[in-house]
């Protein structure tokens, strides 16, 4: 089970891992609340990113239910990896509060008492 640290903590070992075609295995992935305050984390390219969400929440106390994650306009899938949503080292995930509904607003019957 791959481990998510903030950033600058070292997970024991120093060297980057990397893959066959010389790409770092462990990016960097900034995740912002609506407040602006930012949370850096190291991941492994192929680790689900629910994972990292649940991180995000168990450190800001949040339930995971109550927030959704953006990354460039669209709703992060958790099932997915940070390789095949394309992240790249530095990406910045936003993490907003979720709202549904905004209301009917209903209107006055008009009748002929009116006209």
């Amino acid at each position: 089970m791959p481990r998510f640290a903030a950033a600058g903590s070292s997970g024991g070992d120093d060297k980057a891992l990397t893959t066959a075609d010389g790409q770092s295995q462990i990016i960097q992935v900034c995740v912002k609340s609506q407040d602006g305050n930012k949370v850096v984390y190291n991941i492994k390219r192929n680790a689900k990113l629910i994972k990292l969400m649940h991180a995000y929440c168990r450190k800001k106390q949040l339930d995971i239910h109550t927030v959704r994650f953006i990354y460039e306009g669209h709703r992060v899938p958790g099932k997915y990896t940070s390789d095949e949503l394309n992240l790249e080292d530095g990406a910045e995930i936003c993490c907003m509060f979720h709202q549904s509904g905004g209301g009917v607003c209903s209107m006055p019957k008009i009748t002929s008492a009116f006209i």
